[in-house]
């Protein structure tokens, strides 16, 4: 295929046309989908259309484009499918009731934080900030908040986090709990970051912070812990926590009780019922303990053969752990499990944080995807991921961080 010569300039306004495009539609085409889902109507597939039409649009648009950096990447997908397909062919050699499709298309969500990186590339390599991206990320941001407050009042059945009558949470248009939380995760971490580092104060911050904690995840709770507390190391004076720390607790107790009773009491009881249902191990982990009982053991003493250790070979409609790394191994193997995280590093570490915030924000992350499942393998969670790249700093071009090549 001819390579299409563009400037700079052009290719930066194309790369924030497709990724602000594709940001707005895979919200609503969600949206649609958890509405029709939870009418009772089922699954629908057309979300997922949507999205692996764009990886397609972008791969095609990054080959006629052709750098060397896209060139790195580009290869390194080819390398993952090549991993993915020998690990299928030999899981499928004992395992009959393998679901090519389904797998094959859980292996371009795999795939989207790189697909996606491909636009970023040329965004990141032209002087101008995308002030479009900042601008459709807080548009879709805080319609989502204002539906979760709107949910949690009205008691909206189709806002809900959670299908169940008895667990309490509010996610808006989000389709899946997990993607809402790392969602919210990202875009907490923007928000802090923006406010405490870049200096930029923002009603936004409070339109991202309060509704999160009505998303009422395990996630989203965690992180926010941890937040509150490398804050008060990093930046709150002890007299200061002694002094006004009780009073600020107490009071804002007294003013947001019944909302605050709500969704911590109720968390607190589905956790009680957990650990007395299966133990402490079981409640922190939602139940996936049990998986690895259920469905790793059998896929590994039953299915898998030499080949597959190295290559993977998971049927994620039989065998899905829902704990980030274990899923990562088992779909691609330690090869191609060390190749995946090792490029994801390499993404992880152009985030333009302050390399103390960096730090604390990967130790975070990776404590939450070791225990949750839906952040490799979201389409959401990548394309958020590629925003919180781009959205928090000012890049200057002699600033910018590249991959190696």
């Amino acid at each position: 295929m001819k390579r299409i010569v563009i400037n700079q300039n052009g290719l930066f306004k194309v790369s924030i046309s497709l990724l602000t495009i594709a940001f707005v539609l895979f919200y609503f085409s969600d949206g649609v989908g958890k509405m029709v889902y939870r009418s009772g109507a089922g699954y629908t597939p057309y979300s997922a259309i949507l999205k692996g039409f764009f990886e397609i649009v972008i791969l095609l648009y990054a080959i006629v484009t052709l750098r060397k950096a896209k060139a790195t990447i580009i290869f390194a997908i080819f390398l993952l499918l090549v991993s993915f397909l020998i690990g299928q062919f030999f899981l499928s050699l004992s395992f009959k009731e393998l679901d090519f499709a389904e797998n094959f298309s859980t292996l371009f969500k795999y795939l989207f934080p790189f697909i996606f990186y491909l636009l970023a590339l040329d965004i990141m390599s032209y002087k101008e900030y995308p002030d479009k991206l900042l601008k459709y990320y807080k548009i879709i941001i805080s319609l989502n908040s204002i539906l979760i407050v709107l949910g949690a009042i009205l008691s909206i059945t189709y806002f809900k986090t959670y299908r169940g009558i008895h667990r309490f949470g509010y996610d808006g248009l989000i389709f899946a709990q997990n993607e809402a939380s790392f969602i919210f995760i990202f875009a907490i971490t923007t928000v802090y970051y923006r406010r405490f580092y870049l200096g930029i104060k923002e009603k936004f911050f409070w339109i991202v912070l309060l509704p999160s904690l009505i998303v009422a995840t395990k996630a989203v709770y965690v992180f926010v812990i941890l937040l509150f507390f490398f804050h008060l190391i990093k930046r709150v004076p002890l007299k200061r926590i002694l002094a006004f720390g009780i009073s600020i607790f107490v009071m804002g107790y007294l003013i947001f009780s019944t909302a605050i009773n709500d969704i911590f009491i109720n968390s607190y009881q589905v956790f009680m019922y957990e650990l007395n249902k299966g133990g402490l191990l079981h409640a922190l982990l939602s139940g996936r303990d049990a998986y690895i009982k259920e469905k790793l053991s059998p896929l590994i003493l039953e299915h898998w053969s030499l080949p597959n250790i190295f290559f993977g070979g998971q049927d994620v409609v039989a065998h899905y752990i829902e704990m980030g790394f274990f899923d990562l191994l088992l779909f691609f193997g330690l090869f191609g499990a060390a190749f995946y995280s090792y490029f994801f590093f390499k993404l992880f570490n152009l985030i333009p944080f302050k390399r103390d915030f960096k730090i604390f924000f990967g130790f975070s992350l990776l404590i939450i995807i070791g225990t949750a499942g839906h952040f490799f393998e979201s389409g959401i969670a990548g394309i958020h991921f590629i925003f919180l790249l781009l959205i928090n700093k000012n890049y200057k071009a002699k600033d910018l961080p590249e991959l190696k090549e």
